[in-house]
């Protein structure tokens, strides 16, 4: 009998309770906690999930109670028994539940030295006209212009959520500790290491932060917001690497204990603002704290790159500028998959000045970088501003402000997917007297087209402004190649093609005070091809009689995404396997023999194989795994390739030298679109993975679902991809590509 699927909980449940039952676990799936979830609950049922969990060994990792998430990160590999585990999964059923993503700072080559100690000292106000050498980016921002009118970022509290900072350094102080009489006024630490409460910086990435945020060394060195109220949220350990229910912690904390503006530079690549640590920032954002975060520094990875959390609505995403005005080589390209604009802007964010944890200053790149370069702009535009800040006034200011650039051959303008707005101008967006909202347009693609978008603008002056407003437009890209399957991304391609931009009026009259509107409407560009993805995109240009110089950008996508998935089918790779000594090898044989289970289990009859036909003896197979498109659900499926009746395969089946010619009872199998599957690989399914082949991979070692174990037989894996805006439960809105076929067993069935 084969039986469907279930629902979409039960696959997570199953995915998340196949890695429970052994103890020498394999990885599973690419960068997610082994064995752990995020739940989401209401908060009334808060004690009582805890009270669950823990009754039955289960690690609780973080509680989160605030109006931002309520729920908790749990680890179930210590659960009792499979019993427990079931129970517990049945519970969790009412709940949302993600897995737990590993998160970690991109590799930008700061410095890693070890902090040094100075001993305490209180720094008051700075001067701001004291600089290092190499203040270059201070100036192509315009907030030398504003330090120079006294606007230091004075009265405004930003909070550091990644390594910590190294208050003991000279641009912070060179405190002990942080407390009210040091730049670093307060912080945690949620890090799986060092001391709990203690914030201090053991890898770099933090500091380099900090120093660009709100640094200060008399003469040495000036951050861009040098008079901020500093706070530090250490989340990441000293190789700077965490997991996103710390990320949510350390977020959380920094909201809860009054920061007005939060950075964070590390990333997780799910291309998607619907992760848990992406809604949370969303959240808090939405509260009226400036969220701020990089857009990652992957553009080798294609278009629809953004990174968790500057993915999520809400969160200024920030992409990097060099100091000759081009986009920086290593800034990724967006939007996300739900075609929101990202970048928002950009910053300076290649060779910095930055202090190094162990002390001194040096150089730092990326949009690590670019990203609290941002924040304290929005520090210093918020004192000018008279300490007045909201997230949607602010990134109108920053956004409508900023100068869209060209590219290196200065022949057309940078796509808003890769430089949002452009160029962050400070002064301009302190002293600006027109509002406009939203402070960007997302026209979606062809399928979910917004038909009409409205702007409003407000005129502040004193007195009466006249506006002209004109689409400008940039670099059209093709995001993919047409009748030739890559099994990499494709570094976006440019076409010479634009979106035709109607406005509702082309000038507007107003007077002091106040506002009026004008609808913006997009047609795609004629003569693009639909299935290589075309994102066109550019800006709404608002000049008006008073010198006013504002751009809106807006983005779209000439094609249909769901439609497109279709003719790019993912597809799954046996590249490697795990040797017993833990060695990865390239996978060249397809007859493989798993470790027993440690559960006791023992598929299939023991010494029936012989062992010249038993191949590699292996840990695990690591399958690569190629998305023509991202994807909101990914499946990995084991499927047999041979099926026969409903028997007992331990007992029944009958003995034959081959691996490859023992069947699987059909009693085992279920359907959905096609895919005849007895389980997935521990880990999946999976949402929102990364699209880099070499990072997103599958691990097997024979385990499916509950603590049960593949008979052994011969097999394909099914990496089944759900399409963008798809239905879960339509079949027809799944994708499949399959493996080679392999034949596996275990060490008691080899003679």
């Amino acid at each position: 009998m084969v039986r469907p699927w279930s629902s979409a909980f039960v696959w997570l449940a199953a995915a998340c309770l196949s890695t429970w039952a052994a103890t020498d676990q394999v990885e599973t799936a690419s960068n997610i906690v082994a064995d752990a979830l995020i739940i989401e609950c209401e908060g009334n049922e808060l004690q009582s999930l805890t009270d669950a969990v823990q009754a039955k060994g289960g690690e609780v990792r973080q509680t989160f109670n605030s109006q931002f998430f309520r729920g908790i990160s749990v680890r179930l590999a210590n659960v009792r028994s499979d019993e427990d585990k079931v129970a517990l999964m049945d519970r969790f059923k009412s709940f949302t539940t993600w897995p737990v993503p590993e998160i970690g700072q991109p590799d930008e080559g700061e410095a890693k030295q070890q902090p040094g100690r100075n001993k305490r000292r209180h720094l008051g106000n700075r001067d701001s006209g004291d600089a290092m050498d190499g203040s270059w980016h201070l100036a192509m921002t315009q907030i030398d212009k504003l330090h120079k009118e006294g606007f230091t970022g004075n009265g405004i509290r930003a909070a550091i959520v990644d390594t910590g900072v190294n208050y003991t350094h000279e641009a912070f102080g060179a405190c002990t500790a942080v407390g009210p009489n040091c730049r670093i006024v307060t912080g945690d630490n949620f890090a799986w290491e060092g001391q709990k409460g203690d914030p201090m910086d053991c890898n770099g990435h933090g500091t380099a932060l900090a120093g660009i945020l709100g640094g200060y060394d008399a003469g040495k060195y000036v951050g861009v917001a040098p008079n901020a109220t500093l706070m530090a949220y250490r989340i990441l350990d000293c190789k700077g690497k965490g997991s996103a229910d710390s990320a949510m912690k350390g977020w959380e904390k920094a909201a809860l204990d009054g920061a007005q503006i939060i950075v964070s530079a590390f990333g997780g690549e799910t291309n998607s603002g619907r992760d848990p640590l992406a809604m949370m920032v969303s959240r808090i954002a939405a509260t009226g704290i400036i969220c701020v975060g990089p857009a990652g520094n992957s553009p080798e990875n294609g278009a629809f790159n953004s990174v968790s959390p500057s993915a999520g609505r809400g969160v200024i995403s920030v992409g990097s500028f060099s100091r000759s005005f081009n986009i920086q080589d290593q800034s990724s390209y967006g939007p996300t998959w739900d075609l929101d604009i990202k970048p928002s802007l950009g910053a300076p964010g290649a060779d910095v000045p930055t202090p190094k944890v162990g002390g001194g200053y040096g150089l730092s790149s990326g949009t690590s970088i670019a990203s609290p370069f941002a924040a304290g702009v929005a520090a210093v535009v918020a004192e000018a501003l008279g300490k007045n800040l909201d997230w949607a006034t602010m990134a109108s200011r920053l956004v409508s402000t900023a100068k869209p650039q060209q590219d290196a051959s200065g022949t057309g303008l940078v796509t808003v997917a890769q430089q949002g707005g452009g160029l962050i101008s400070a002064w301009d967006a302190a002293h600006a007297t027109t509002l406009v909202q939203p402070s960007h347009l997302a026209f979606n693609d062809t399928d979910h087209r917004v038909g009409t978008i409205r702007l409003s603008i407000t005129n502040t002056a004193q007195s009466e402004v006249t506006y002209r407003l004109s689409p400008l437009h940039a670099t059209t890209l093709y995001a993919a190649k047409r009748n030739s399957f890559d099994l990499d991304p494709m570094k976006p391609e440019p076409v010479q093609a634009t979106a035709d931009i109607k406005l509702s009026q082309s000038s507007l009259t107003l007077q002091p005070g106040e506002s009026g509107t004008i609808d913006v409407s997009a047609t795609d560009p004629s003569g693009l091809d639909p299935i290589r993805l075309p994102i066109w995109s550019g800006w709404i240009s608002i000049n008006g009689s008073d010198s006013t110089v504002l751009t809106i950008p807006f983005l779209g996508l000439a094609g249909s995404l769901h439609s497109a998935a279709r003719e790019y089918p993912p597809l799954p790779v046996l590249k490697h396997f795990v040797a017993t000594d833990g060695t990865q090898h390239p996978a060249k044989s397809e007859t493989f023999v798993f470790r027993d289970p440690t559960n006791g289990q023992r598929p299939g009859s023991s010494k029936f194989i012989k062992k010249k036909y038993a191949g590699e003896d292996v840990n695990a197979l690591v399958f690569e795994l190629h998305l023509g498109i991202g994807s909101p659900r990914v499946r990995l499926d084991i499927v047999p390739e041979i099926l026969c009746s409903d028997v007992d395969p331990s007992i029944s089946n009958p003995r034959v030298p081959e691996m490859s010619k023992y069947c699987v009872p059909d009693s085992l199998v279920t359907e959905f679109a096609g895919v005849m599957s007895i389980g997935q690989v521990p880990g999946f399914p999976f949402n929102f993975p990364i699209r880099n082949p070499g990072r997103f991979v599958g691990r097997w070692n024979g385990e499916i679902a509950h603590g049960k174990y593949a008979p052994p037989s011969r097999y394909h894996v099914a990496l089944s991809t759900l399409a963008p805006f798809g239905d879960a439960a339509n079949e027809s809105d799944w994708q499949t590509g399959s493996s080679d076929a392999f034949s596996m067993a275990y060490e008691h069935n080899i003679i």
